[in-house]
């Protein structure tokens, strides 16, 4: 999985030069070529600066966070730039200038020079008493960030520049690893010409996460060295595949667009991540393809189908038949299952399939969770709504909490059933945990009978159809509809009551059919009701019942699978368009 993480972020950070990093900028000090001080031009954006390391008495070697001590090449707040500011702000404008005598070769830098010369009257000078004229409030003050223009270039942006950064960065660090030259090789690519360090892999941003950011690998506990090995010593990854690592994470967790307003699909403004699907408040999924793909663009299907961009996907290759002749396609597809857990991450699954299988098996997924409304739409739930339908309801004047690891738990298996295909088994407990939410009188929504389909679909030969099978012979089935016609009965003869036969009968019939259905509803109840309602659905109630007794008498018990049946029998029987107006949720 690391191995795939790092050739990802390779991809993706191709063309970066490490010896660069983003930093914002606020202000721009344009002078000329002789260094006169012409005024400040907001900028409010990020620019290319040279990127800090350390380098201590150890020879170790890092990336800073933070500047410590270090002042930036031509990039820096006022302390540094202008020499005004805190106690400090002396020592700190004398490490500006050091750094700028690093690069004092460069013809580029003599306006900068001759700008901060004292016999300069129009330069440092005028600028500090410009700059303390800009009436800035006290919080602008602190965050404000300088660089230098000549005329209308900046020097940052200058290609002799960029080439001094990128050049001084690689020497010292070549001089640098010839002190530290262990001759271990990377565990990833192999190499020994860059040494593994005992340094930090690097932090991603991970929701519900430490603030600082959360590491995927890490070692400072005594417990995780052997052979006389510490920290990264154990793992052999060197610098570069330990960024590349970091950078790949960072790349899928945050890449993505804004998706517009959508009055027509009720849909409000929001970012639609990429390469991220997220399961619950703590948990995600990253996904990606070994080599850069157009599919990718489909990969939001999971978080926002409709009925018109599924049917794409199942009339298209995406579920591609090998005797048409279709080209193999040898690209992969790779996901992970991550997890914040303080200031670690903790991986829950990883998978690597081909494109080709992906796409086939996503197919079969939105068949196997398609239902239809009592008007015949084809609706397909969004992973994470199917996530929620696992969970209790929110109760609008009540305050729960909502539970992290069940809900990362159950995602992680749906996600695992959606892109592994049928062969995929879930189980049981995931449709115990959905039955109980409908048992105890949570809504019957359409997430959870999808929930209820796909499970049953994917764990038996029997193939739920999205809508009422009036062909279906299961018994469990048909004790399902029956029950839902005697709820509609009661309700014709007594109206909406507190505590009806579902709410009273339904868990109990679910498991214990022979006993409720036949020992109660069908003996005592039903010719109640028969008695107010006359003939009011006894054609639907003797067809079903009729069906039941061809196959002998009821069970006494069902199992798991069958009370799933026996769930999805009554809510398709309750929404089918030639029942009554009424709502399964009343």
């Amino acid at each position: 999985m690391i191995q795939e993480l790092v050739e990802f972020g390779r991809r993706v950070s191709w063309g970066h030069e490490r010896a660069l990093t983003k930093e914002y900028c606020s202000l721009v000090i344009s002078i000329d070529k002789n260094g006169v001080f012409g005024g400040f031009i907001p900028f409010d954006k990020e620019i290319e600066s040279e990127v800090l390391v350390k380098y201590d008495k150890g020879s170790k070697w890092g990336y800073l966070s933070s500047k410590k001590g270090q002042s930036r090449f031509l990039l820096d707040k006022r302390e540094e730039v202008l020499g005004i500011g805190d106690k400090d702000a002396d020592k700190k404008h004398k490490l500006f200038i050091d750094k700028l005598q690093q690069y004092k070769h460069l013809e580029e830098l003599n306006p900068v020079f001759l700008f901060y010369d004292e016999k300069n009257p129009n330069g440092l000078k005028k600028a500090v008493e410009s700059f303390n004229n800009l009436n800035l409030k006290k919080e602008e003050i602190k965050s404000v960030t300088l660089t230098f223009m000549i005329d209308t270039t900046l020097l940052l942006n200058t290609d002799n520049v960029r080439t001094a950064i990128i050049t001084r960065f690689h020497e010292t660090e070549n001089k640098l690893l010839l002190k530290i030259r262990n001759n271990r090789s990377c565990t990833i690519c192999g190499r020994s010409d860059v040494p593994v360090l005992d340094e930090p892999y690097g932090l991603v941003k991970m929701p519900k996460g430490q603030t600082a950011g959360c590491a995927l690998v890490s070692f400072n506990e005594p417990a995780f060295e052997s052979y006389g090995l510490k920290g990264n010593l154990n793992a052999s990854i060197c610098r570069d595949c330990a960024r590349n690592l970091t950078e790949g994470l960072n790349y899928m967790l945050s890449e993505g667009h804004v998706v517009p307003q959508d009055e027509e699909k009720k849909r409000k403004e929001h970012y639609q991540y990429k390469h991220r699907l997220n399961i619950s408040d703590n948990t995600l999924v990253l996904f990606w393809t070994r080599d850069k793909t157009n599919d990718e663009e489909g990969f939001d299907i999971f978080d926002e189908p409709d009925e018109e961009n599924v049917k794409k996907l199942l009339e298209s290759a995406w579920s591609g038949d090998h005797r048409l002749g279709y080209a193999v396609d040898n690209n992969m597809f790779y996901s992970c299952t991550l997890s914040s857990a303080a200031a670690r991450i903790a991986v829950r699954d990883w998978t690597a399939i081909s494109l080709e299988e992906y796409k086939r098996n996503i197919a079969d997924w939105f068949r196997d969770i398609e239902m239809q409304n009592r008007e015949g739409t084809t609706l397909y739930s969004p992973l994470r709504f199917l996530v929620n339908a696992t969970q209790r309801d929110k109760k609008p004047d009540k305050k729960q909490k909502s539970d992290l690891n069940s809900k990362a738990k159950i995602g992680s298996v749906l996600w695992n059933a959606a892109i592994k295909g049928r062969k995929y088994k879930l189980p049981t407990e995931v449709l115990q945990h959905v039955l109980n939410r409908v048992f105890i009188g949570d809504k019957f929504s359409s997430e959870r009978a999808a929930i209820i389909k796909l499970i049953i679909n994917r764990n038996t030969k029997n193939e739920m159809k999205p809508t009422l099978d009036e062909a279906n012979r299961s018994v469990a089935y048909l004790c399902g509809r029956l029950f839902a016609v005697i709820e509609s009965m009661q309700r014709k003869a007594i109206g909406n009551v507190n505590s009806g036969i579902k709410e009273r009968y339904f868990s109990a019939a679910a498991s214990q059919p022979a006993y409720i259905l036949g020992g109660i509803l069908l003996t005592k109840n039903v010719p109640i009701y028969q008695k107010k309602i006359g003939g009011y659905l006894a054609k639907e109630l003797n067809e079903i019942a009729g069906l039941l007794s061809e196959s002998g008498s009821l069970p006494q018990r069902f199992t798991v699978i069958e009370q799933g049946e026996f769930a999805l029998g009554y809510y398709f029987q309750r929404n089918h368009k030639k029942e009554s107006t009424e709502n399964i949720n009343s």
